[in-house]
């Protein structure tokens, strides 16, 4: 089922989760770069929409689940930032579980790189323009921020990218 579908349909929550659930989970990986925490955080998310569900079910489920999700991956963000992880073992054992490095100019490499190390909402604002294809207003209702705002952060993430791109050339 389409995002258009869900939009005015008469659907279960189970339908919904069914529905959207690879959309969203792609999202918050985006997002978080980390597929344990994006399902993590996913799930969270489904379950603050099951909580408000006969309130969100009449509009737009999956954009209320997708603001969610935005707010949930900043907010791990932001904890991420006060609270440096140290990774138990040796580092033999850390790369072999984190897996080969990524190589420059594979996708997954560098501009895996350049977004991870966007601000949040930057990122944010570039998941939801560019992999889920909302519109400025869609992304601003959505992080709760004007368009004037979805606008600067989109030249400022548009920029940093350009800017790394062309140091990846010199």
């Amino acid at each position: 089922m389409s995002a258009q579908e869900i939009r005015g349909a008469e659907i279960t929550f189970d339908e919904f989760v069914t529905a959207t659930a690879g959309r969203l989970l792609r999202t918050a990986v985006f997002l978080v770069y980390d597929r344990h925490l994006a399902e993590d955080l996913l799930q969270t998310a489904y379950e603050r929409v099951a909580r408000k569900w006969k309130r969100v079910s009449g509009g737009n489920p999956e954009a209320y689940a997708r603001r969610v999700l935005v707010n949930l991956a900043i907010d791990e963000n932001k904890r991420r930032a006060r609270r440096r992880d140290t990774p138990v073992g040796s580092v033999a054992d850390v790369e072999r579980l984190a897996g080969p490095p990524p190589v420059a100019g594979v996708a997954g490499g560098e501009l895996d790189e350049v977004l991870r190390a966007l601000p949040a909402k930057q990122r944010a604002v570039v998941v939801l323009r560019y992999w889920c294809d909302l519109g400025e207003q869609e992304i601003a209702e959505t992080l709760g921020i004007s368009r004037g705002t979805v606008k600067s952060h989109t030249a400022r993430a548009m920029a940093a990218l350009r800017e790394h791109m062309k140091e990846g050339r010199a």
